[in-house]
């Protein structure tokens, strides 16, 4: 639950600063923090966009 927090935090620390984050995976986007995300479903992380599921659920339980 604190790593939802942290994710929600920096997702809006950089929408205030207008800037977005693409995080590439073995060169596929697997998900889109900040300004130009678009959450979608998953709105609950904040401004985050999913792409891969499964690959963002792998890296959000190794930093969280």
């Amino acid at each position: 639950m604190e790593g939802m927090k942290k994710i929600k935090k920096v997702a809006e620390d950089l929408k205030t600063r207008d800037v977005t984050v693409n995080v590439i995976y073995k060169g596929k986007a697997v998900f889109r923090i900040g300004a130009d995300a678009k959450p979608g479903l998953l709105s609950m992380f904040g401004d985050v966009e999913v792409l891969d599921l499964k690959k963002t659920a792998e890296i959000f339980n190794v930093l969280f």
